[in-house]
């Protein structure tokens, strides 16, 4: 569901001990951080108990998140006339879902923020992700999108931790992959609730583009479970269903009504779907087999 339409004006930062998760410290630019423009009061504060009370209709996604905590500030210009800018900072409680939230928000076709990796801005709306922060700023009111930019930047380099995709992206093939595809789904991905905690990216394959999905399930009976009922699912809605032989723990290739060419191998606690409409069966079981290679080389690598 997409949210972007929706967004409230608001700033937000919370930056948060490692060891305890309780709040140590704002890192919302202070006054004068940008020209003209001051916080106009204390930083206000939501916790998952109350965090619909800031963005009502919101909250649901970014709770599914795991989202932990909010700090909120309001700026302006000496007389207020030119409306106020807001900043939200929210701890998401990892990279992982600070990025996750991050590219479910995302409009098509954004602005990206100049020295900020990860960011867009769009119709006086500037957002990024560092770390296990995902920050939005608002300029709605103000109408003034420089200094909603200014003030990202600002923040961006107040909060701790990398913008550097996840570690988590370190298990899917880079060879291939189409920069900027990358993606995390919680919950339901694909459609399916047996699917969490998925990460996806698009690749080049020959002449077509797939797309590739790898689900941690956390113990391998939860993998080969979650294999076990999509298989049943596409018996019956898909198309040509056959095993494939030499793939991980057991394999399947079929003709999915949605994403074309699929197939789905469970190995350890790690599922992995590879799909595409145009490449053909051969090519997605390529990228399929590639992906489970990559995860026995990791780990057989020394810790």
């Amino acid at each position: 569901m997409r949210l972007w339409p929706n967004l409230l004006p608001t700033l937000l930062l919370l930056a948060v001990p490692e060891a305890t998760g309780a709040a140590r410290t704002t890192a919302l630019p202070p006054s004068g951080a940008v020209a003209g423009w001051s916080l106009q009061r204390e930083p206000r504060r939501f916790t998952p108990a109350n965090l619909y009370e800031y963005i009502d209709g919101a909250a649901d996604l970014f709770l599914a998140y795991g989202f932990s905590e909010l700090a909120a500030g309001e700026y302006a210009k000496a007389g207020g006339e030119s409306g106020t800018i807001t900043v939200d900072i929210y701890d998401m409680g990892s990279p992982l879902h600070a990025f996750g939230v991050f590219v479910s928000e995302r409009p098509a076709g954004p602005k990206a923020l100049a020295g900020i990796m990860q960011t867009y801005s769009s119709d006086g709306l500037s957002a990024f992700w560092k770390g296990r922060y995902y920050v939005k700023v608002s300029a709605v009111e103000a109408g003034d999108n420089s200094a909603a930019e200014a003030l990202a930047a600002a923040t961006g380099k107040r909060l701790p931790g990398s913008a550097e995709l996840p570690a988590e992206f370190k298990r899917l093939p880079a060879k291939g992959r189409v920069r900027g595809t990358e993606r995390y789904v919680r919950k339901d991905a694909l459609g399916h609730r047996l699917l969490t905690d998925v990460i996806s990216a698009d690749y080049r394959v020959g002449s077509a583009v797939a797309s590739l999905h790898l689900a941690d399930l956390a113990t391998p009976r939860q993998a080969q479970q979650a294999w076990q009922k999509l298989r049943a699912f596409e018996s019956q809605a898909g198309e040509g269903l056959a095993a494939v032989n030499r793939l991980g723990s057991a394999s399947f290739a079929v003709r999915d009504s949605s994403y074309g060419d699929l197939v789905a191998s469970h190995q350890g606690r790690f599922l992995v779907i590879a799909a595409s409409e145009k490449a053909g069966r051969k090519q997605v079981v390529a990228l399929a087999k590639g992906t489970l290679a990559g995860l026995q080389a990791k780990r057989r690598q020394p810790r």
